[in-house]
């Protein structure tokens, strides 16, 4: 399994200083990745950007640090080693190296390095980008298509169906260009697909590509039935690690699959350029609006084929016509909100992040829920301090994921709600399969009602929480280690041997008065060592 970055940040951070570069310096796309990497930046990283930005790129570190107040010296070093991190500033010096200072100039160059100053200064590549971010107009990365163009392109490609020189076109029906919905829709089944695929469940409208397939298998989200005894190939079983992976959001699990492929890229001989492409790519997504068109012939011809893959993790959808230079592809509402969660995640602390409500699902459940008829995408989730728990939704593989730490037969059902009793049995049963307490709580937090959100209520009560907690704890009360009894045949030896087990740490309990004493076994060699050299002296011979 390759290194699991949290977000995209991560990733870049982890490539070499000219990958990066290639990034910032791209003459079309570049700005838009310096201007995400500023906002990925915590909020004094990014005054000070955008201020060295419009000095000219660079500025002595002393006069920076007077930008802000003695207690923000620390959240000033830490967002500029962030910075320097993700190559967007380096330091230089106006000091002469030692090896460079003649013998004549020794009392001068003294001097020098006194009242030298360092420069805090943008990288080259990345002041171009975010001086030309700063100076442009542009709101889209790409060629947008307006609502009245993309009708118009959809009623003249239906009307060369009937034209007889329109071979290709003909007896063939273009649908309607797809709205929001349509484009949460298309991301959500692709999405039930790969989870209903997980669980081994047959209510999936289709299985996922092959290409998913074979992620889940090569990330241990699924693996070969180890119980499988037919002559017939093993089918795919889930993990544990699986388990984990179905209660995590959805831009976490989209962000896994999109790790996956740009590691994958590794093997390809023009692997640096792809890799480039695709991060761009996915960036620039994230400046465009979900429901808006763009053109594909606007793409880079790697670019094409990037969103072509993409569409198979439900990131774009692609709307074909009947000539390619007309066909448009929709970036979808995770793919504009991937850069955001993880800006979010990148300033969050870890046990912050932990409890943090994610706005993006919060976004999406107000939007389902004022649907006249909700759709079985969403989910919006209620725990009453009595241990029951109130799930708004019509999907069955919600009901299948809830049933992994819910109690199953305590299940009752609505047209549009569910209800289940979280147990001790049930959270037990969890453990088991690998999933942690953390996992469940975060999982109950995320799908909170949004309701919940806009009161003084917590999402999750604290009894409720607490409990699962302490359920967790207690496969930990009792410690079992390996230990080797030794009874002595004397006081004396008691205390010789008591004394050296507690001076080696190998002593794990003792009784004086049986005079036996048990150590912990990887010591226990070392500590009979000793005692046969000690019964072995002259004067312990007789005792």
């Amino acid at each position: 399994m390759v290194s699991n970055y949290r977000n995209i940040f991560e990733y870049i951070e982890s490539l070499p200083r000219d990958s990066v570069m290639k990034l910032y310096g791209d003459e079309t796309r570049g700005s838009y990745a310096c201007k995400a990497v500023l906002q990925s930046l915590p909020e004094l990283g990014r005054q000070i950007i955008i201020r060295i930005a419009v000095c000219g790129g660079k500025f002595p570190r002393k006069e920076v640090d007077k930008w802000h107040s003695a207690q923000g010296s620390r959240d000033s070093a830490e967002a500029i080693q962030r910075m320097e991190a993700l190559f967007v500033v380096e330091g230089q010096t106006g000091r002469k190296r030692t090896d460079e200072i003649d013998e004549d100039e020794e009392k001068e160059s003294k001097k020098t390095l006194q009242t030298a100053e360092s420069i805090l200064q943008l990288t080259p590549e990345y002041f171009i980008g975010i001086t030309k971010c700063l100076n442009s107009l542009q709101s889209y990365p790409w060629s947008s298509v307006t609502p009245s163009q993309q009708a118009s392109m959809y009623a003249q490609a239906n009307a060369n169906k009937n034209n007889p020189k329109e071979k290709k076109s003909k007896n063939k029906y273009y649908p309607p260009a797809p709205s929001e919905i349509d484009l949460d829709t298309y991301t959500q089944k692709r999405w039930n697909s790969v989870l209903h695929f997980l669980v081994g469940s047959d209510a999936g409208d289709e299985d996922p590509p092959a290409a998913v397939e074979h992620f889940l298998k090569m990330t241990g989200l699924m693996q070969d039935d180890p119980d499988w005894k037919k002559s017939s190939p093993p089918p795919a079983v889930i993990t544990s690690k699986g388990y984990e992976f179905m209660l995590q959001d959805l831009s976490t699990q989209l962000w896994q699959f999109i790790l996956q492929y740009l590691n994958a890229l590794h093997s390809h001989t023009d692997c640096v350029l792809i890799r480039t492409e695709a991060l761009l790519f996915l960036i620039c997504l994230s400046f465009c609006r979900v429901g808006r068109a763009y053109l594909i012939s606007s793409l880079s011809t790697y670019s094409k084929t990037l969103a072509k893959d993409f569409s198979q993790f439900g990131l774009v959808y692609i709307y074909k016509l009947d000539s390619s230079s007309r066909s448009t592809f929709y970036p979808t509402r995770v793919a504009v909100h991937l850069l955001s969660t993880s800006t979010s995640n990148n300033s969050a602390s870890s046990s912050s992040t932990l409890l943090a409500p994610s706005s993006v699902s919060t976004r999406a459940l107000e939007h389902e829920l004022t649907m006249p008829e909700p759709s079985s995408s969403h989910i919006a989730i209620i725990v009453q301090t009595n241990f029951q728990l109130c799930a708004y939704t019509t999907s069955s593989l919600h009901v299948a994921m809830l049933g992994l730490f819910c109690e199953v037969s305590s299940f009752r059902r609505l047209p549009n709600i569910i209800f289940y009793k979280i147990t001790r049995d049930s959270v037990k049963s969890a453990f088991r399969l690998g999933i942690t307490a953390t996992q469940i709580v975060q999982f109950l937090i995320m799908h909170a009602h949004p309701k919940l959100r806009n009161g003084d209520l917590p999402l999750l009560p604290f009894n409720v929480r607490d409990q699962i907690l302490l359920w967790d704890r207690e496969r930990s009360r009792v410690v079992f280690d390996e230990i080797y009894t030794l009874q002595c045949q004397c006081h004396q030896e008691f205390q010789v041997i008591l004394r050296y087990s507690l001076d080696h740490y190998a002593h794990a309990w003792s009784s004086e008065v049986k005079h036996t004493i048990m150590l912990k076994y990887p010591k226990a060699e070392q500590v009979m060592t000793f005692l046969r050299r000690w019964r072995s002296r002259p004067e312990n011979m007789n005792i």
